[in-house]
């Protein structure tokens, strides 16, 4: 497999997951009415079913990227655990806003 599409895939693809996640709960939570955010939010439930699937796989990621013989560069490591961490912050900030 092409090293660029295995970073793509493991680096850049769930963190363009997560900056969908952000866009959509950024726009739940400063356009739509309070009233209609219930009804709309059950798609962010299922968005989040895709950010607990990044979750999964970018901690995968940044377990396997530290216990490595070969340390590669740390700012690898450092996007595996903020693709893992954005999905839980977005979670806490919704329950927030409840």
């Amino acid at each position: 497999m092409n090293l660029q599409f295995k970073r793509f895939v493991v680096y850049y693809l769930p963190l363009i997951a997560n900056l969908g996640l952000i866009a959509y709960l950024a726009w739940q939570l400063g356009f739509a009415p309070y009233y209609q955010r219930h009804g709309e939010l059950r798609m962010f439930s299922i968005l989040y079913a895709v950010g607990g699937l990044v979750v999964g796989s970018s901690g995968i990621t940044a377990f396997f990227h530290v216990t490595a013989n070969e340390k590669g560069p740390r700012f690898w490591l450092v996007l595996a655990l903020i693709n893992t961490i954005i999905p839980t912050v977005l979670l806490v900030v919704l329950l927030q806003s409840r």
